[in-house]
């Protein structure tokens, strides 16, 4: 008789807390019209303006290079709410909003000279490319066609790793300022860079969250 007990108060105990967290995860979830008018706000645009120039700035400066050319960029905002609860996290923002951005590029030279362009590139003051000879070995990453830094992962295709194709865009799932995705030019792929160019080049960048409110209102830049 003790043990059923036992069970039916364990039963008990676990449901509660279930039925607990599931009531709290509803009410403290931000509602998707907070979502939207909170990311369409004069801050939150404004954030959103400067940190996509930002990033357009950092794959203009490799389109600078001169066996560099800048053929498609593509760019996800996205404005989620949080409050959530789960047994594992709780969510403390209100409202974070993301940028996702990835630049491609052909070139038509050795890609080892290509990469000492960047190199020197990298190496003048006031550059936003991490790499420069001073701080970069181009030795094991011709091998891997990578290389990695503050941020900034550029790869490029050999004879063992060929660049992908970036996520469509969804049309129908286009709605900002709660989402937008962005391909430029639109229909181009890199199969058809490659093609009439030759080798690609992938510049992606680390997420830039560029928008938040706390739970308390406090707004801030993740970044």
């Amino acid at each position: 008789m003790k043990q059923a007990m036992g069970r039916m108060a364990h039963i008990f105990a676990t449901t509660g807390v279930v039925v607990v967290g599931n009531a709290y995860d509803y009410f403290s979830r931000t509602r998707p019209r907070t979502v939207r008018r909170r990311a369409g706000s004069r801050p939150a645009q404004q954030a959103r303006d400067r940190a996509e120039q930002e990033l357009r700035g950092i794959a203009r400066a490799y389109d600078a290079c001169p066996s560099l050319t800048l053929r498609l960029l593509t760019l996800e905002d996205v404005c989620t709410g949080g409050g959530g609860w789960t047994f594992t996290s709780d969510n403390d923002y209100k409202v974070s909003c993301t940028l996702y951005f990835t630049a491609y590029y052909s070139t038509q030279s050795e890609v080892g000279d290509a990469l000492q362009e960047i190199l020197t590139a990298g190496a003048r003051p006031g550059s936003p490319i991490p790499f420069s000879p001073a701080i970069t070995s181009l030795h094991g990453a011709r091998e891997t066609g990578q290389l990695l830094a503050a941020g900034q992962t550029l790869s490029w295709e050999t004879s063992r790793h060929a660049v992908e194709e970036p996520r469509p865009c969804m049309r129908q799932q286009s709605d900002p300022p709660v989402y937008r995705c962005l391909h430029e030019p639109e229909d181009l792929t890199v199969a058809a860079i490659r093609e009439a160019y030759g080798t690609v080049l992938q510049l992606n960048l680390n997420p830039v969250g560029y928008f938040r409110i706390g739970k308390h209102g406090k707004k801030f830049r993740n970044r």
